[in-house]
């Protein structure tokens, strides 16, 4: 999901340059069609249309998600929280609701430092989550409901929490 945006689409190219057959669903509202790798199957979907996301992952037996998909200004985030509530944290809701009934076995979940607030020293995965903007906390409530429904459906979960996300792909296909 999300892999029109910076860091999707370039872990779909990535994928790809693994020999793996790569799904994926944008909206575009952020995305751009032009940044998919043209070996990907590309579905323009939000993720919370459970009709279609169900048919997409039924119809080629997907195990794996890499869940990128969400809105990610921090600025924004503070003057447009319900946007933010419904993009980060409900849609992701609806689509773990939908994975469970689906041969989904595997998702990795895209999150953010911001989940970390500001620091001075280190952090692991253990370290204390203070997020400081609305953004940081959405990505922190939609990290729980990864790691309960994970827990609850008997779902393999891994969740990436990105600082200062920078590069290119100079090598599109």
């Amino acid at each position: 999901t999300g892999g029109a945006g910076y860091i999707g689409s370039k872990i779909v190219t990535d994928l790809i340059n693994k020999n793996l057959e790569v799904f994926v669903i944008d909206n575009l509202s952020t995305g751009f069609k032009y940044l998919i790798n043209k070996k990907a199957k590309f579905y323009k979907c939000d993720i919370a249309d459970k009709v279609r996301i169900k048919k997409i992952i039924n119809n080629f037996n997907i195990d794996s998600v890499i869940h990128c998909a969400a809105s990610t200004n921090v600025k924004e985030s503070e003057t447009n929280s319900r946007k933010y509530l419904i993009n980060n944290v409900k849609k992701t809701e609806i689509f773990l609701n939908l994975i469970k009934q689906t041969s989904v076995k595997n998702i990795i979940y895209s999150s953010t430092c911001a989940v970390y607030g500001k620091v001075k020293k280190k952090v692991n995965e253990k370290s204390k989550l203070k997020p400081e903007n609305y953004y940081g906390k959405t990505k922190v409530l939609a990290e729980k409901l990864v790691i309960q429904y994970s827990k609850k459906n008997k779902l393999n979960y891994a969740i990436l929490r990105f600082f200062n996300v920078g590069g290119s792909d100079i090598k599109k296909k």
